[in-house]
């Protein structure tokens, strides 16, 4: 028998994640096939998450850029608070690159597709927090896509943060990340990181322990891809090298720059001139979105932290690049409150009191402050600081302090926080020990089944389940 979210029909489950499932469904109202997020009750019970959801629904929903994915409802069903946006057929280049490295040309068109996006994002105050290969999505005929702006979760990502929301993968995050600051200019950096897994289908750090990849990020330069990759040219390298920055001052000032010198640097005169694929839910002709106000309140801020995708106030002198939002489709946000298929069973949410949920929040936040102090400590004992005593903690088991809707728990992943010997001083400007470690998602898992359009290792698409990446075991 069917199962039913509202007027959506719920064909199959894409992915599970701390905070909530992606199903692929079908619009009874449009007849038209959707990728459908549905947040976890509890999701819906804090007032500032939801603030937030629906803050950041309405801006994405504004992005008319047509790399993308177009929101077009959300809203509230059965106390749960839910996003459905386009379904687009294709694969994530996460599961290209397992194949082996693209060409350069290929690579260089790919990064400047997504450069439209993100520079598209930052001028409405989108800071997109988690741009790696398995988060774009390519379209049969070529045409990328930049997806999950950070509602729902991968399951088998683990994560150390204090509400279960992941804020970015280790594998490609800007140095300033780990002292809890960053800005576009951070997505700029994770770009370029992904410009250099297409050309040599390596992680630009390698596949080491989470420790050792801070370390890397923090003080080692950024690897030439020509020293595995003969046909990358030099000014390519340097493209990359300037990209990865450690500094994000003496990153190019947009992502539309850094692909602008990548094409540069191999010749290309030009983007490749392509024609949007259509999609299923798009909508385009309603009010453009106003700007949301800068300014945040410090508990704000706060709990935005542990949301991949924020809306932050843009620093002095925005992106050279970018340019200002066209405009977009807005839903209405309180479209679909009341069921439009009454006779129709809802999705069967899991009893929960406040009390519980305040329990498992307290508990995920002492396993996250158990394990960052540990991880911090273990960074500055190596080079003879000695911070406050805590004792040593050789791993920590990351749960998740929410429940998602019922279904099988999905398997715990364990990470190792002992170091390796190795010296990380900490570095100027991080402040003294110490510093604050924000929510990351240090197992680099590039599968992403929490994806909104669910493009797993298969390379098939949003409607076969995802493989497990067998290099992250």
């Amino acid at each position: 028998m069917a199962r039913w979210f509202g007027r959506y029909r719920l064909d199959g489950l894409i992915g599970r994640g701390s905070v909530g499932e992606v199903w692929r469904a079908h619009d009874e109202r449009t007849g038209q096939a959707v990728a459908l997020k549905i947040l976890s009750v509890g999701a819906a019970e804090d007032p500032d998450y939801r603030r937030r959801f629906e803050r950041e629904a309405r801006v994405g929903a504004g992005l008319a850029d047509p790399h993308i994915v177009p929101i077009h409802d959300f809203g509230e069903q059965d106390g749960r608070l839910y996003l459905a946006m386009a379904h687009v057929p294709g694969h994530d280049v996460a599961a290209r690159l397992r194949g082996g490295p693209m060409g350069v040309s290929e690579a260089v068109d790919l990064i400047s597709q997504i450069a439209e996006a993100l520079d598209a994002a930052h001028a409405a105050g989108l800071v997109h927090r988690d741009v790696k290969p398995a988060n774009i999505i390519v379209h049969p005929g070529g045409f990328a896509y930049l997806i999950d702006f950070g509602i729902a979760r991968a399951a088998d990502q683990t994560t150390i943060t204090a509400t279960g929301f992941t804020v970015g993968t280790l594998a490609y995050m800007a140095p300033e990340r780990f002292a809890g600051h960053g800005d576009f200019r951070s997505d700029i950096y994770s770009l370029a990181c992904v410009l250099y897994e297409c050309l040599t289908a390596r992680r630009p750090f390698g596949d080491t322990d989470p420790v050792q990849q801070l370390h890397a990020h923090l003080h080692q330069d950024p690897p030439r891809a020509s020293a595995t990759e003969p046909a990358v040219s030099a000014a390519l390298d340097e493209v990359i090298a300037r990209g990865m920055a450690k500094n994000a001052d003496d990153r190019p000032q947009s992502a539309g720059a850094l692909a602008a010198a990548a094409r540069s640097a191999i010749g290309m005169s030009h983007p490749v001139s392509r024609t949007p694929p259509v999609l299923a839910a798009s909508h385009a002709s309603t009010p453009v979105l106003e700007r949301q106000p800068s300014g945040e309140s410090r508990s704000d801020a706060m709990a935005s932290a542990f949301s991949p995708t924020r809306v932050l106030p843009m620093p002095p002198g925005p992106p050279a690049a970018a340019s200002a939002p066209r405009a977009g489709s807005v839903p209405h946000p309180g479209a679909a409150r009341v069921s439009t298929t009454p006779e129709r069973p809802p999705i069967a949410a899991p009893p929960r009191t406040r009390a519980a949920v305040k329990i498992a929040a307290l508990a995920g936040a002492a396993v996250v402050v158990f394990t960052a102090i540990a991880v911090v400590t273990a960074l500055l004992t190596r080079d003879g600081r000695t911070p406050t005593t805590v004792p040593a903690a050789p791993s920590a088991t990351v749960a998740s302090a929410t429940t998602p809707a019922p279904a099988p728990p999905p398997q715990q992943h364990t990470t190792a926080v002992a170091p390796p010997p190795l010296t990380i001083p900490v570095p100027p400007g991080f402040g003294t020990p110490p510093f604050q470690i924000p929510g990351i998602s240090s197992r680099n898992d590039n599968s992403g089944p929490g994806n909104p359009n669910g493009h797993g290792n298969s390379g098939r698409g949003q409607d076969k389940d995802k493989e497990k990446d067998k290099q992250d075991e």
